[in-house]
C-alpha cells in the first residue's frame, strides 16, 4: 500500500513506516527547538521564577554570592 502525504511517499509494512535519514534528522532537531521554544515560553511566563531570576542577577550585582565547586555546596547550603 502507499500513501502520498504532503508530497513525501512511504510505503506501509505491518505498521511502520520508512522515511529517510535526514528527513528523520530534521524532524527531531525541529521538535527539539520548539521543546525549547516552549520551556523558555513557561519560564518566561512565570511571573514567580522570573522575580526570582531578577532578584538572582541584582545579588550578583551586588557582589552577594559565594563562589563554590559543586562538590561543596553541600557544605555552602548547610
Amino acid at each position: 500500500m502507499l500513501y502520498i502525504m504532503t508530497a513525501i511517499a512511504f510505503e506501509s509494512k505491518h505498521d511502520t513506516i520508512t522515511i529517510p535519514r535526514d528527513l528523520f534528522e530534521d524532524m527531531l532537531s525541529s521538535y527539539h527547538k520548539m521543546d525549547q521554544i516552549m520551556a523558555t515560553l513557561e519560564v518566561s511566563l512565570d511571573t514567580e521564577t522570573m522575580n526570582l531570576i531578577k532578584r538572582s542577577k541584582e545579588d550578583i550585582e551586588n557582589g552577594d554570592f559565594m563562589d563554590c565547586s559543586f562538590d561543596e555546596i553541600d557544605d555552602v547550603l548547610a
